[in-house]
This record gives C-alpha cells, structure tokens and sequence, in this order.
C-alpha cells in the first residue's frame, strides 16, 4: 500500500453562477487543476492560500480542527465545484499550511460517490453500486 493521488479540477462556484446568467463567460470561471492526496482521515478538500487565492474564494468562517500536532483554528473557504472521474459536486475549502500536501477529505469522496482503492493505488466510482453513481439516504 502507498498514498493514493488524484487529479482534481476546480471551479469557483460562484463564477459559475454568472456564467450561468450570462453574465460571465467561460474563461472568467477561474478554475485550477490539482494533483490531491485521497485522505479518508480528512473531512474536506484542503488547499494552500496561494491556490484559494487563485480561485477567487471568499474567507466563511474559522473552525477548530484536531490534527496530528493537536488542536489549531484554520480559515473555510467557499465555494468550489470539484469534479473528478467525470463526477462533480459542491464543496468548501480548508485552508492549510505548505507543509501540508493538497487533501481529498472523505465528505467530497462520498459526495461523488468515489472509494479509495488501497491495492491499486487509485481513486475509483463506489464498486457497492456497480460503477453508477448513487447516493445513501440511510
């Protein structure tokens, strides 16, 4: 087993959004390929400041988070449409620091409908639903 890494495209929600009304074109969604760590330990996708500057995203809130390194406050961005495999959802963002690597957090790989394949090293749709794209109510 090793780490598990996938690609990641983002776009500012809100970007799209006035794309949506006409009021924005294509190339105004800022948008940003990422190379992420699938982590299941994780809650949220986490990105450096200098990549949720590039994408345009707004400061919501700060929360406490435990770490390995114990208890720290980081800053929640939103919002992002995070698309991988062709599936997309919407998600917030948390900021950490440069030491830290991009993190795909569980809440976004359920959201999607994806599981962490150990063996194979690979991020891939939910084989519980036969490769379809299905969420759980219960």
């Amino acid at each position: 087993m090793g780490r598990t890494f996938v690609e990641v495209l983002l776009e500012n929600y809100g970007d799209l959004f006035l794309r949506q009304a006409h009021k924005a074109t294509d190339r105004e969604v800022r948008t940003l390929t990422v190379r992420a760590l699938a982590d299941t330990g994780s809650a949220l996708l986490c990105l450096h400041k200098d990549m949720i500057d590039e994408l345009g995203l707004h400061k919501d809130r700060k929360v406490r988070v435990n770490t390995g390194n114990g208890l720290v406050q980081r800053k929640i961005y939103g919002v992002v449409r995070i698309t991988i495999l062709g599936r997309s959802c919407p998600g917030q963002v948390m900021e950490v620091p440069d030491s830290v690597p991009i993190l795909l957090g569980y809440i976004p790989l359920e959201n999607l409908d994806l599981v962490v394949d150990p063996t194979a090293n690979q991020v891939i749709p939910n084989p519980a639903h036969g490769g379809k794209f299905t969420l759980d109510l219960l």
